[in-house]
């Protein structure tokens, strides 16, 4: 009896290590995927100078986008629908026998 408690024991062992052993190798490939990207940081603020810019224009409704709604373009299919199939299934019918 204790030989199986024992068995039992080193199964149990083996199982969290090797446990632990697939956790930490998610972790390393995690970071080693994390190492590789390039890591991109934007500026928080963005400044632009119009100091020398001679501008022009009419300002109408500042803060306003306008949208043109186009209607969708109508196409005709290019599969023909038919409306009688009788010289197909004859046609299959007497290949069939």
């Amino acid at each position: 009896m204790n030989y199986l408690y024992r068995t039992a024991f080193v199964v149990f062992i083996l199982v969290a290590l090797s446990g632990f052993a697939f956790a930490a190798g998610i972790v390393w490939v995690e970071a080693a995927i994390a190492a590789e990207k390039p890591r991109v940081v934007y500026p928080k603020k963005t400044e632009l100078d119009f100091e020398g810019a001679q501008i022009e224009g009419e300002m109408r409704n500042p803060g306003e986008f306008y949208f043109q709604h186009r209607s969708e373009e109508k196409f005709d299919s290019l599969v023909k629908r038919r409306k009688n199939f009788h010289r197909e299934m004859l046609r299959d019918a007497v290949l069939t026998k």
